[in-house]
């Protein structure tokens, strides 16, 4: 399967005023692609779509809420009018409720996965029929690492992370079937940097965290537009995630009792929120415009593990290099 170089394509982010999908945006921009964004909030895309235009790059913007199928065609439709066609689109959007399972109610389970889970259905349900027609693409959601491991107090966010990658294991087996050039990427992040837990609903006394470490949303920006042109099944946004992983599937009940002890500690900020949080679950904060979170004096700019991943030439000759040296060992010896 060939994908187009980033110059010659028209990418869709949908949800990208501010964090992952902002910085996702102006790198794409920056690489020559010309990028249409859809999010709730009017003024995060209009700032973002000047934004990209003075670095010079060409862009465009549409208000979309992911929940809404018609809203997520009119993006669509909206970057063909403009530019012709679309080559790539990438799910960022996603919602939050920081609640134990027993305090989530059933509209806040509902609303999660409207956004989480049926915001990525919608945005592949509405770009797969502009890729076939281009006869090749790369559709890719921006999910988590909870996608595979659950962590308490996030049974909504996990249960809709684990939900899209039901859906995309399904619809790339199918791709796959019919002979279809279009990849279906799952970039799983471990804890980034970005507005979320600010704006994310929570029951908490404090304001909510990610737990340790947390990276830069580089690192995730990076997996993105390395799937842009090579068709990748997935990628851990930071080493951490990948270590999780690993954890889950081969000692998940040793996972269960280290998140027992450590989980919801590790989530908890020391900034209090007395009167607990309302967030951005049902309506869009207003003038987000950020990239960056608040952790930006711990965020680690680049993991090493996803560097290597997406650079697969270093990855190779590091093994080389090992299997060299073991060489040289063995004839010594």
């Amino acid at each position: 399967m060939q994908l187009k170089s980033i110059e010659e394509q028209v990418v869709v982010i949908a949800g990208a005023s501010s964090g992952i999908g902002r910085e996702c945006a102006l790198r794409f921009g920056e690489r020559g692609a010309k990028v249409v964004v859809g999010a709730r909030e009017q003024q995060g895309l209009a700032t973002l779509a000047d934004e990209i235009t003075l670095r010079g790059g060409q862009s465009a913007y549409a208000v979309c809420d992911v929940a809404e199928f018609d809203e997520v065609k009119a993006l669509a439709a909206a970057a063909v009018a403009k530019f012709g066609r679309i080559d790539t689109w990438v799910n960022v959007a996603a919602v939050s409720v920081y609640a134990p399972f027993e305090s989530t109610t059933p509209e806040e389970f509902r609303r999660v996965m409207e956004v989480n889970y049926l915001g990525q259905v919608h945005g592949a349900l509405a770009a797969l029929p502009y890729l076939r027609k281009e006869g090749q693409g790369a559709l890719i959601a921006v999910s988590s690492v909870e996608s595979l491991v659950s962590l308490p107090l996030h049974s909504s966010y996990a249960a809709s992370k684990h939900a899209v990658e039901g859906a995309l294991d399904a619809l790339r087996r199918e791709l796959k079937a019919e002979g279809a050039s279009i990849s279906v990427t799952s970039i799983k992040p471990a804890t980034i940097n970005t507005p979320f837990f600010d704006n994310t609903e929570s029951k908490m006394d404090v304001k909510p965290q990610g737990p340790p470490p947390v990276y830069d949303p580089a690192v995730v920006a990076d997996c993105v537009l390395y799937a842009a042109e090579h068709p990748v099944r997935e990628l851990f946004a930071g080493g951490a995630a990948k270590a999780m992983a690993l954890g889950q599937k081969f000692m998940p009940a040793l996972m269960d009792t280290v998140l027992a002890r450590t989980g919801i500690q590790s989530q908890r900020s020391d900034e209090p929120a007395p009167n607990g949080m309302p967030g951005n679950l049902y309506q869009p904060r207003t003038e987000e415009t950020r990239r960056d979170g608040k952790f930006s004096n711990r965020a680690r700019r680049v993991s090493v593990y996803t560097w290597m991943e997406t650079h697969r030439w270093a990855r190779g000759l590091a093994l080389a290099s090992v299997a060299g040296a073991a060489i040289l060992v063995a004839r010594r010896s």
